[in-house]
């Protein structure tokens, strides 16, 4: 029986993704992969609902996605809601009117859930050497990390440390004084340090992965892409000198010099350096010189489930198959 594709769609902070793929030998064979970014954790505080606005323009753009996916035959269309979601006053309800209306299946993601199937798309894409390596995942509003050794996830755990809210309390002003970097820069280090004990890399004998929009946008830049080609970002080695320079560059420009930098999408030049200064600091805290790239993360980790392909990594989210 050939069954039809399925789809994903990551409902982030900062931007939303859409995957619809088949399955080809466990993996995605993707039709259709779309990103929009719609700030749907614009000046959010936790405990509070979101902005109409944002709401209004997340609502679009899944219905949208939705279209796209019915149209090329996708069942089922599975939501995975992150960090800012998880933590509105209006974050079920808002899911709630998500399967209502839209008919979607949502999942509200737990900080560890997001790390774990984070951890399943890069290991489905990428196949890191013996499945052995430690990933992080850095949205809007926090950042997964998970220590994956022989293709299990051994330990997961998720900080307060996104682009879009750490940009909004330390970076508003354009560019960015002095004072306020370093006050970013300390800000990542404590969170790191209280929420990172050493012992969380115990046994990590491979490379530090990062995926998201941060990573992969750094890994764009450096390369000069245009347009962005995830062939060229998979395995991408991005190398502490390299970011250090590209943070330096970043926070000294104004706003729309960055714009227009090649390979850094206009949407996005806002959190860039934010985003940037949490990777020098994840690198610093972990004592590496360069982390590899990847494209692959939590959207394939979803489909995976939509999908219905095992896969030890998330099965233990509690995740049930296709159907």
């Amino acid at each position: 029986m050939v069954l039809p594709p399925a789809a994903a769609i990551d409902l982030g902070s900062n931007t939303i993704r859409l995957l619809v793929a088949t399955v080809q030998e466990g993996v995605p064979h993707p039709l259709l992969v779309r990103q929009e970014t719609t700030r749907l954790g614009e000046a959010f505080e936790p405990g509070r609902c979101f902005r109409p606005r944002a709401l209004e323009r997340t609502w679009r753009v899944l219905e949208d996605f939705r279209a796209a996916a019915i149209g090329l035959g996708a069942q089922p269309i599975l939501v995975g809601a992150t960090g800012a979601v998880r933590e509105a006053a209006d974050g079920l309800a808002f899911l709630a009117r998500v399967e209502g209306e839209l008919g979607l299946r949502t999942r509200l993601l737990s900080g560890e859930e997001e790390a774990a199937l984070a951890a399943a798309g890069v290991l489905a894409v990428l196949k890191p050497p013996a499945g052995t390596f430690l990933l992080f995942d850095l949205g809007g509003r926090s950042t997964e990390f998970a220590l994956v050794v022989q293709g299990e996830v051994r330990r997961a755990v998720s900080l307060a440390l996104g682009a879009v809210a750490l940009t909004e309390r330390f970076l508003a002003q354009d560019p960015p004084s002095v004072e306020a970097v370093r006050a970013l820069q300390g800000e990542v280090a404590r969170v790191l340090a209280s929420g990172l004990p050493a012992r969380f890399a115990t046994g990590m004998a491979g490379p530090l992965i990062g995926t998201a929009g941060t990573a992969t946008t750094c890994a764009a830049v450096l390369q000069g892409l245009e347009p962005y080609d995830p062939e060229r970002i998979n395995r991408y080695v991005l190398t502490r000198p390299a970011l250090s320079a590209l943070f330096d560059r970043l926070v000294r420009l104004p706003l729309s010099e960055r714009s227009r930098i090649p390979g850094l999408p206009p949407d996005r030049a806002d959190i860039l350096p934010a985003g940037a200064g949490v990777i020098l600091e994840i690198l610093d805290y972990f004592k590496q010189t360069y982390l590899l790239v990847s494209d692959a993360g939590l959207l394939e980790g979803l489909w995976l489930v939509a999908a219905g392909v095992r896969s030890e990594t998330w099965r233990a989210t509690g995740f049930g198959a296709r159907g």
